[in-house]
């Protein structure tokens, strides 16, 4: 299991009718910082490898992964890096550094909030 801690929630990171989410490690560009959430990890990810079936939890909210992009695992490891999708996997145009997640809601996010994958 890796957990993250929020530390950082951009201005435009959060949006209800855009029901994704965009996560980086604390090396994330100024820019990046607008749109996305940042994480800290308390170790290192290093070899976390996500599958269809495990979980990912925002505090006590838990989430079930239903599909993973084929980047997902290498930048949630190296950069800190995963876009959470709370809809429907589309499969013709499927996001390749995504996570679709169920249930299709997203979650409440501040900073303090802890990300346990559970791999």
């Amino acid at each position: 299991m890796l957990i993250g801690t929020v530390t950082a929630v951009g201005e435009d990171a959060i949006r209800k009718k855009d029901p994704m989410i965009i996560l980086f490690g604390e090396k994330a560009t100024k820019d990046i910082r607008t749109v996305a959430i940042i994480q800290s990890f308390e170790k290192e990810a290093g070899n976390i490898k996500l599958e269809p079936g495990h979980t990912i939890s925002f505090d006590e909210k838990v989430y079930t992964i239903k599909t993973v992009g084929s980047l997902v695992n290498e930048n949630l490891n190296t950069i800190g890096h995963v876009t959470l999708s709370f809809s429907e996997v589309i499969k013709d145009d499927q996001i390749e550094s995504s996570i679709y997640l169920s249930p299709h809601e997203l979650p409440e996010v501040v900073v303090g909030t802890k990300i346990s994958y559970d791999d």
